[in-house]
């Protein structure tokens, strides 16, 4: 009911930097480094659209990241 989406370490690519980038488009998914896993976010599985939202918004990022 989720999928876990993996970052690099690279500046300007990380998990983190998903994460603030994401949250100002008004899309929300979840840090699971208290999981162990620092460099990933995990997204739940929503409806089309919203899915679709979300993979647009990090098509944005990954072009817009150095």
């Amino acid at each position: 009911n989720f999928v876990l989406i993996h970052f690099p370490q690279t500046p300007g690519r990380t998990a983190k930097e998903a994460d603030a980038f994401l949250t100002q488009r008004g899309l929300i998914l979840r840090g699971v480094g208290a999981y162990g896993l620092p460099g990933a976010l995990r997204m739940t599985i929503g409806s089309e659209e919203a899915n679709r939202l979300v993979v647009a918004a990090l098509t944005d990022f990954l072009k817009a990241a150095p």
